[in-house]
């Protein structure tokens, strides 16, 4: 089972991300530090002869899928990712653009469940450009590249409201499991009106809808 990440937040600010200035950087890293902690190495009678190593012998051990102060460092500054790495940095990217965004939603979602809600959305004349494959159509445009378990992209916030239109219409003929899971969405989609005013009211960019998708 995957899951689906949605975020209601300007692409533009999330491309701002790959290169962004010293003060966003100093708070990015500061959520990040919030929420992986720093990893603290283990002391003792082998921490002696850490000198005679390239990397001490104590060091922190960083995990494939743990962000680490390198991984912040290559983001920030829109460095290349090295592969062993993109799992890290993505769960990095996630959890700041969790904190940047106006809302950030999650639904479980994996290839067989996608394949069968849009198969019941067209049997319900919903266009296919307003299928679920459509949240995450447009690239992000940022140098972090997706591997084979991790899919991302965007739609246009102007994008949302036909779509959710067009799915709340639909939901008395869909099945009970699509109708439940699109009726979810729908719940948090809504919200694109009041975050696109809120966003117009301090001038600031209007939100579009990213989705990140992890295996």
């Amino acid at each position: 089972m995957g899951t689906l990440w949605l975020h209601a937040i300007a692409v533009d600010d999330v491309r701002d991300i790959f290169g962004t200035d010293a003060s966003e950087a100093a708070r990015l890293r500061a959520v990040a530090a919030e929420r992986f902690g720093r990893p603290t190495p283990k002391y003792g009678l082998l921490g002696k002869l850490g000198p005679l190593f390239a990397r001490p012998i104590d060091a922190p051990v960083i995990g494939p899928d743990t962000p680490g102060r390198e991984d912040c460092d290559r983001l920030l500054a829109g460095q290349h990712v090295p592969p062993d790495r993109l799992a890290a940095s993505w769960r990095l990217l996630e959890v700041w653009l969790e904190a940047k965004a106006w809302s950030s939603h999650a639904v479980t979602l994996d290839e067989h469940s996608l394949n069968a809600i849009e198969f019941d959305l067209g049997r319900a004349e919903i266009p296919v450009r307003y299928g679920v494959r459509s949240l995450v159509a447009r690239e992000l445009g940022i140098p972090l590249r997706t591997g084979p378990s991790v899919v991302a992209g965007y739609a246009p916030g102007h994008h949302v409201p036909p779509l959710a239109e067009a799915w709340r219409a639909a939901l008395p003929g869909l099945e009970p499991e699509t109708r439940e899971w699109i009726g979810e969405l729908l719940g948090w989609l809504d919200g694109f009106v009041n975050w696109t005013q809120a966003a117009e009211a301090e001038q600031r960019p209007r939100p579009d809808l990213v989705g990140i998708a992890v295996a």
